[in-house]
Protein backbone atom coordinates (compact mmCIF):
# COMPACT_ATOMS: atom_id res chain seq x y z
CA UNK A 1 0.00 0.00 0.00
CA UNK A 2 1.24 3.50 -0.77
CA UNK A 3 0.85 6.31 1.22
CA UNK A 4 0.55 9.60 -0.52
CA UNK A 5 1.99 12.49 1.52
CA UNK A 6 0.48 15.78 1.37
CA UNK A 7 2.85 18.50 0.04
CA UNK A 8 4.46 20.84 1.74
CA UNK A 9 3.05 24.68 2.33
CA UNK A 10 5.38 27.52 3.72
CA UNK A 11 3.80 30.42 4.00
CA UNK A 12 5.47 33.68 3.93
CA UNK A 13 4.15 36.84 5.47
CA UNK A 14 5.62 40.33 5.27
CA UNK A 15 4.07 43.24 7.13
CA UNK A 16 4.96 46.87 7.53
CA UNK A 17 2.92 49.68 9.66
CA UNK A 18 4.50 53.45 9.39
CA UNK A 19 3.47 56.13 11.23
CA UNK A 20 2.37 59.08 9.06
CA UNK A 21 3.47 61.85 11.95
CA UNK A 22 -0.18 62.84 12.51
CA UNK A 23 -1.31 59.83 14.94
CA UNK A 24 -2.17 57.77 11.63
CA UNK A 25 -0.31 54.82 9.86
CA UNK A 26 -0.15 53.42 7.01
CA UNK A 27 -0.35 49.54 6.50
CA UNK A 28 1.50 47.43 3.72
CA UNK A 29 1.45 43.71 3.81
CA UNK A 30 1.92 41.22 1.41
CA UNK A 31 1.65 36.93 2.04
CA UNK A 32 2.46 33.70 -0.06
CA UNK A 33 1.99 30.28 0.10
CA UNK A 34 5.36 28.67 -0.96
CA UNK A 35 3.94 24.84 -2.42
CA UNK A 36 6.58 21.87 -2.55
CA UNK A 37 6.04 18.04 -3.28
CA UNK A 38 8.52 17.34 -0.60
CA UNK A 39 10.50 19.08 1.95
CA UNK A 40 13.60 19.47 -0.70
CA UNK A 41 12.03 21.86 -2.68
CA UNK A 42 10.92 24.03 -0.18
CA UNK A 43 14.13 24.85 0.94
CA UNK A 44 15.39 28.30 2.88
CA UNK A 45 16.62 29.67 0.04
CA UNK A 46 12.83 29.31 -1.67
CA UNK A 47 11.26 30.82 1.70
CA UNK A 48 14.17 33.54 1.90
CA UNK A 49 13.77 34.33 -1.98
CA UNK A 50 10.01 34.55 -1.07
CA UNK A 51 10.22 37.08 2.02
CA UNK A 52 12.54 38.94 -0.04
CA UNK A 53 9.75 39.29 -2.71
CA UNK A 54 7.43 40.48 -0.35
CA UNK A 55 9.35 42.90 1.58
CA UNK A 56 10.23 44.41 -1.75
CA UNK A 57 6.58 44.71 -2.71
CA UNK A 58 5.38 45.80 0.66
CA UNK A 59 7.91 48.91 0.51
CA UNK A 60 7.54 49.67 -3.10
CA UNK A 61 3.79 50.16 -2.36
CA UNK A 62 4.53 52.53 0.85
CA UNK A 63 7.39 54.62 -0.68
CA UNK A 64 4.19 55.62 -3.28
CA UNK A 65 2.40 56.84 -0.23
CA UNK A 66 1.33 60.29 -0.38
CA UNK A 67 2.68 61.10 3.07
CA UNK A 68 5.92 62.48 2.95
CA UNK A 69 7.04 61.14 6.44
CA UNK A 70 6.00 57.18 5.34
CA UNK A 71 8.16 58.10 2.77
CA UNK A 72 10.66 59.27 4.73
CA UNK A 73 10.51 56.77 6.99
CA UNK A 74 11.60 53.95 4.00
CA UNK A 75 15.17 55.57 3.54
CA UNK A 76 17.63 53.39 3.95
CA UNK A 77 20.22 55.20 6.29
CA UNK A 78 23.06 57.10 4.57
CA UNK A 79 26.49 55.37 5.25
CA UNK A 80 28.85 56.96 7.52
CA UNK A 81 31.66 57.64 6.05
CA UNK A 82 35.49 56.20 7.44
CA UNK A 83 36.03 60.15 7.59
CA UNK A 84 33.13 61.24 9.25
CA UNK A 85 33.77 58.26 11.91
CA UNK A 86 37.06 59.17 12.51
CA UNK A 87 35.81 62.65 12.89
CA UNK A 88 33.03 61.78 15.85
CA UNK A 89 35.61 60.03 17.66
CA UNK A 90 37.81 62.92 17.59
CA UNK A 91 35.21 64.79 18.93
CA UNK A 92 34.07 62.20 21.74
CA UNK A 93 37.81 62.05 22.99
CA UNK A 94 38.05 65.59 23.16
CA UNK A 95 34.71 65.52 25.14
CA UNK A 96 35.78 62.73 27.56
CA UNK A 97 38.66 64.46 28.17
CA UNK A 98 37.14 67.77 29.04
CA UNK A 99 34.93 66.19 31.20
CA UNK A 100 37.55 64.30 32.79
CA UNK A 101 39.67 67.62 33.64
CA UNK A 102 36.80 69.47 35.10
CA UNK A 103 35.86 66.68 37.58
CA UNK A 104 39.67 66.84 38.51
CA UNK A 105 39.34 70.20 39.47
CA UNK A 106 38.71 70.62 43.14
CA UNK A 107 35.72 73.10 42.88
CA UNK A 108 34.12 71.96 46.10
CA UNK A 109 33.15 75.26 47.20
CA UNK A 110 29.89 75.24 48.90
CA UNK A 111 29.12 78.68 47.36
CA UNK A 112 29.26 77.78 44.00
CA UNK A 113 26.52 74.56 44.65
CA UNK A 114 23.52 75.99 42.62
CA UNK A 115 20.15 76.09 45.22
Amino acid sequence: MTESIAPLTARVVFRKQVSDGNYGSEVAEVSFDVDADDAYEASEAVIALALENARKLVHDELSRSPSANVRRALERPKPVSDEAWAAAERSAEYELAAGKRDNARDDDDPEDLPY
